[in-house]
C-alpha cells in the first residue's frame, strides 16, 4: 500500500492542476479539528475558490468566541495540497433571544489565516490580535456514512504500465455499481456494460463526510489487484469515490466512479 500512497500525491496534481473549483478538486467542506485538543474546530465552506471558515475557539478570558475566516485559493504544493489565505474577522451583535438588531452586528479585522488541505489532512495558520499559532487539522467524524446499495452509473480509468501496450490509455464504461460497507469493511461489485466485472473487498474507515478503503480486488479474466478508493462518499440520490490501484496486467491505475441509486 505504501507504493499506492505515493501516487495519491500524483493524482493529486493532476485532478488540481486544472482549475481551481471544487467541482474539479477535493471538496473540503466538513469540520475540521485536532483530535488532541477536543472541544474547539473550525467549519469550512469551500465554494469554488473560496472557502469560508468559522472559528469556534476561546479568546483570552477563556470565553467562547466566533471569527470567520474569508480565504481564496492562493496556490498549491508540490504534494498537491492547496493553500487557501485571507482575512479573519471577529464580529459582535445582538444577544441570543433579544430583537435582531441588524444596527447592532459590528466586524472587526482580527488577523489573517492560511488553510492548507489535502483530501482529510490539513495545516491552520493564523494570526489573531497578534498571537499567531499553527495546528494540524483532520476532518472530524461525527457519524460513520452507511454508501449501502445498488446503482447505476459509470466508470472511468486510466492504464500504464501494462503487459499489452493496447491496454495503455483511458477506459470508459457505464457500469452498474453495488455496495456493501460497514464501520469497518466494504466490498463493491463494478459490473460494466461490455461485460467485464470487477470485486473490491478491503477495509473501511471514515474522515468527515468522506470515506476510504483499501484492499484487493479481482476482475474478469484472472486480473488481480490491490486498491485504495478514497473520497467514498454518498447521498439519498448517489455515490462516488476516487481510486488508485495496480494488478496482474497493469502497473498503474488512476480512476473515478459515480452512479445514481436504483
Amino acid at each position: 500500500m505504501k507504493a499506492i500512497r505515493k501516487w495519491i500525491v500524483v493524482l493529486a496534481m493532476f485532478v488540481f492542476s486544472g482549475a481551481f473549483a471544487n467541482t474539479f478538486t477535493s471538496d473540503f467542506s466538513d469540520t475540521w479539528w485536532n483530535a488532541n485538543e477536543s472541544g474547539w474546530g473550525v467549519n469550512v465552506n469551500h465554494q469554488r475558490d473560496i472557502a469560508f471558515m468559522t472559528f469556534f475557539v476561546y479568546g483570552s478570558g477563556g470565553k467562547v468566541v466566533w471569527y470567520t475566516g474569508q480565504t481564496v485559493i492562493v496556490g498549491q504544493n508540490p504534494d498537491g495540497s492547496l493553500i487557501f489565505a485571507g482575512p479573519v474577522y471577529e464580529f459582535t451583535g445582538p444577544s441570543l433571544g433579544s430583537t435582531f438588531n441588524p444596527a447592532m452586528v459590528k466586524g472587526r479585522l482580527a488577523g489573517n489565516v492560511t488553510f492548507t488541505a489535502f483530501l482529510d489532512r490539513a495545516t491552520l495558520f493564523y494570526t489573531i490580535d497578534g498571537v499567531s499559532d499553527s495546528k494540524v487539522m483532520t476532518r472530524q467524524t461525527i457519524r460513520n456514512n452507511d454508501m449501502s446499495g445498488a446503482y447505476l452509473g459509470a466508470i472511468k480509468h486510466v492504464q500504464s504500465g501494462c503487459r499489452g501496450t493496447a491496454m495503455n490509455g483511458d477506459s470508459n464504461s457505464n457500469a452498474e455499481i453495488y455496495v456493501t460497507n460497514t464501520a469497518d469493511t466494504f466490498t463493491m461489485l463494478l459490473q460494466q456494460s461490455d461485460g467485464r466485472a470487477c470485486n473490491f473487498v478491503g477495509n473501511y474507515s471514515q474522515t468527515g463526510r468522506l470515506g476510504r478503503s483499501e484492499g484487493k480486488y479481482t476482475c474478469t479474466g484472472g486480473v488481480v489487484g490491490t486498491y485504495d478508493a478514497f473520497e467514498l462518499d454518498a447521498n439519498t440520490q448517489s455515490v462516488s469515490g476516487r481510486f488508485l490501484a495496480n494488478d496482474s496486467q497493469c502497473a498503474t491505475v488512476t480512476g473515478r466512479f459515480a452512479g445514481m441509486k436504483k
